[in-house]
């Protein structure tokens, strides 16, 4: 018997090494398969009476590691350096085995009349598996030398020679779009990652330029010109005045925080929130609105910075309206909900309220209220506050009014009205000594203390004692 259990036990380690084995050899296929590949490439195109004429260098390949890439749909007559590797052509799709570290690949696209302004954007090649560091981009021209040529590279080295004119661009990242126009244009800015070109700066707000700037990853080229009708992708964009360039900035800002940002499933129209911040004016529904001046009239100037810092860093999506409670509240050192209170598009608007996290003692005794903080003055739960001081409430049914009594002294205060009265004297109140929030009426902490004669010590905890005992 024991026999039989070392064998049939044996047997199992057997069958459970063959099967890691067996994971382990797919596992390593399926990594040589799609292999973290990092290019470069370097394309030169010449444009002749015929039309475009490329060739299309991949740098720092793997000798013998095969790599898929995708033609552009109007490439013709492509062909392949046989010197430096195979590639196997399947209509759009090459599969292509370099020889050494470098590989070639020519083609021919025509072009139409150069009449008007154009966007040519699928011209290079593409690769499947491999992301791209840097491209070098060399255009000569020698048919059409009265325009100019723009890329989303960047900015460019131009030079006019006697029967050519020759364009240098190179940045990171695939080329992107090439745009021609029949008249040539000035550089206006050329920032970090950011160049512009048009006629006269006139046309540019400085504001909306940063605001652009800050929401770019990679490099990116406005085109200012009457000549093209606007235009936008992730890298070029083209408008004829300020008023497009503001329409199609929000485009692409929302855009590219939607892409970014991952928020919970139902939750994803907060990110009209980031959005509002990256524009820096409220946008979206008016919902977000009110939710982006409320978070403003709250927030100092140095609390609003680090607020878009941590809001800005929440990459590891789904973001919950929770996520966004906590980082608020650790921004203003306050308790909030009021994300997750807002977290359904289609509910009725709660405001924004900070509240105290320190417990509150009364009369040496520590109680379950939490007081609520609004333009920095503290707010106490009127009802549970004066319940807590000893004194008796009762609600008058016809106007509302609150009764509070406490041996000789009787309050009648009205929520409505900045007066209250005691014992039947009338006496004014601070306009916002009573306040309601979430519907719960709050009185002011020092009203508090100049109606009911207390004192309030705020410390590691909310003091709150009675001056009559």
């Amino acid at each position: 018997m024991l026999k039989k259990s070392l064998f049939f036990i044996v047997f199992l380690i057997a069958i459970s090494g063959g099967i890691l084995l067996m994971q382990w050899i797919g596992y390593e296929k399926t990594s040589k398969a799609f292999p973290n590949i990092r290019v470069n490439q370097e394309i030169q195109l010449e444009h002749h009476d015929k039309g475009l004429f490329i060739k299309h260098t991949f740098t720092g390949l793997e000798a013998e590691e095969p790599l898929s890439v995708v033609m552009p749909a109007s490439a013709l007559e492509a062909s392949c350096q046989k010197k430096e590797g195979t590639c196997a052509f399947r209509g759009q799709s090459v599969n292509i085995v370099p020889k050494g570290e470098r590989l070639s690949i020519s083609y021919f696209i025509k072009m139409p009349a150069f009449h008007f302004a154009f966007v040519l954007s699928d011209w290079f090649i593409k690769s499947k598996e491999a992301k791209v560091g840097h491209t070098i981009l060399h255009l000569t021209d020698e048919k059409i030398r009265k325009g100019m040529w723009f890329s989303s590279l960047g900015a460019s080295e131009v030079k006019k020679l006697d029967l050519i004119d020759y364009y240098l661009f190179q940045g990171t990242g695939n080329p992107g779009e090439l745009y021609w126009q029949p008249t040539p244009l000035k550089q206006l800015e050329a920032k970090e990652k950011l160049v512009v070109y048009g006629e006269s700066k006139s046309g540019l707000d400085q504001q909306q330029l940063h605001l652009f700037q800050q929401a770019l990853v990679d490099q990116a080229v406005i085109i200012l010109t009457n000549e093209h009708p606007a235009y936008s992708s992730d890298r070029l964009i083209i408008v004829k005045n300020s008023g497009q360039f503001a329409e199609l900035m929000e485009a692409f800002i929302t855009k590219s925080v939607m892409q970014n940002y991952h928020f919970k499933e139902g939750e994803e129209w907060l990110g009209y929130v980031m959005i509002a911040y990256k524009l820096d004016r409220p946008v979206g529904s008016e919902k977000v609105k009110i939710m982006y001046n409320q978070l403003n009239e709250q927030l100092t100037d140095q609390e609003r910075e680090e607020w878009e810092n941590l809001l800005f860093g929440l990459t590891k999506g789904p973001i919950t309206a929770e996520q966004l409670d906590d980082t608020l509240s650790a921004v203003k050192g306050l308790n909030t909900s009021f994300f997750a209170k807002n977290k359904n598009a289609n509910k009725r608007f709660q405001p924004l309220f900070f509240y105290d996290s320190r417990s509150v003692i009364i009369n040496g005794k520590e109680t379950n209220l939490q007081t609520m903080v609004q333009d920095g003055q503290l707010f106490f739960p009127f009802m549970e506050t004066t319940q807590a001081l000893g004194y008796e409430i009762k609600e008058v049914a016809d106007d509302k009014s609150l009764l509070v009594k406490r041996g000789y002294n009787t309050f009648r205060f009205s929520p409505g009205q900045n007066r209250f009265i005691l014992n039947e004297e009338h006496y004014g109140l601070y306009e916002k000594a009573l306040q309601t929030y979430d519907g719960q009426l709050y009185i002011n902490e020092k009203w508090l203390q100049k109606v009911f004669l207390v004192s309030v010590q705020n410390d590691k905890n909310i003091q709150v004692q009675d001056l009559n005992e």
